[in-house]
Parts: structure tokens; sequence; C-alpha cells
């Protein structure tokens, strides 16, 4: 599989996933857990970039693009330690 095929799946099975959640959530919104799926949705968007960016990566790796699987590697250096830095300093 290509690299933005792969990238395009991944993205889109976030998309598809985060709005069934979401939808799971709305429906079960006067129970005691709605809320919680609700939010557990909205993270599943939130975090879909993320995983984009690591399918690319993992397929950078595979076709040997290594100017581009550094950046890729920056990058998620990057989100892993503002992610860890904004759940510390809570």
């Amino acid at each position: 599989m290509k690299m933005h095929d792969a990238t395009s799946l991944a993205l889109k099975c976030c998309l598809f996933t985060g709005v069934a959640v979401l939808a799971a959530g709305l429906l079960l919104s006067g129970g005691d857990h709605g809320d919680e799926i609700m939010w557990a949705g909205i993270l599943i968007l939130i975090a879909s970039p993320f995983v984009g960016v690591l399918v690319t990566y993992v397929c950078l790796i595979a076709e040997k693009d290594w100017k581009w699987a550094k950046v890729a590697t920056v990058l998620i250096t990057l989100i892993v330690i503002f992610l860890a830095a904004s759940l510390l300093w809570r």
C-alpha cells in the first residue's frame, strides 16, 4: 500500500470511529456514561492527525526515505513532549 493511501485510510478510520463513538454517546446521553463516551469520541478525533503522522512514519521507514522519516521523528517527538508537558502542568 502506498504511503498516501495508508495515511488516508488511517485518517478515515479515525474519523468514522470518532463520529460513531460520538453518536453512541449522544444516544446514551440520558444515562450515566453518555458524557464519557462523547469525550472518548472527541479524543479519537483529536488524536487522528497524530495517528496519520504515525502511519506516514511507518511508511517512510518501509520506503527507506530517511530524510522525511527524520522529519516525522522530530514531529512525533515534539507532539509527545508537548502532550506530556501539558498533562504534567494541569
